[in-house]
């Protein structure tokens, strides 16, 4: 198993108490999902930095300036925009699975944008691979997860009458 592929299993595998406490604690004990994501990514940044520290990488922890303003720039911006609206539609979802099923088909754009991106700027960007089976494979996927989430098989002309 590639590393990359084990490591996206871990992933999923452990986002999934996050999503379903989200929902209990704000129905358990009323707290907001905003306050729930604040002290959640805390505690991550907590965890890593010290992890990182421990494994004697402390010296690479802060990058330049630039690149740090620049990650922030994207936390600031993206990351809240991402994770605040996530967080607060898994607090309030009919069934806290469907948010991140609608986020995950983000994974589409991310695949044929990196592509576009690898193509017309290689000096930023390093190749990566747009094989016909993976994009089938990523639609097959897509479509199971829009199944999941109560989606229907119809008659797609329909959506246009």
């Amino acid at each position: 198993m590639e590393p990359w592929f084990a490591k996206s299993i871990v992933a999923t595998v452990s986002i999934v108490p996050a999503f379903i406490a989200i929902p209990f604690f704000k129905f358990k004990f009323g707290i907001d999902p905003l306050v729930f994501l604040i002290w959640y990514f805390g505690a991550i940044a907590i965890s890593i930095a010290a992890f990182w520290g421990l494994s004697g990488r402390v010296d690479e922890l802060v990058p330049t300036p630039p690149v740090l303003l620049a990650i922030i720039a994207i936390g600031v911006v993206f990351g809240t925009l991402a994770n605040g609206s996530l967080f607060q539609a898994v607090g309030i979802a009919p069934n806290p699975g469907l948010p991140p099923v609608i986020y995950a088909s983000s994974s589409i754009i991310v695949f044929f944008l990196s592509a576009f991106l690898a193509t017309t700027l290689p000096s930023l960007f390093r190749p990566v691979s747009v094989e016909l089976s993976r994009v089938a494979g990523i639609f097959l996927v897509l479509a199971g997860l829009y199944l999941l989430a109560g989606g229907k098989i119809g008659n797609p002309l329909r959506m246009f009458a």
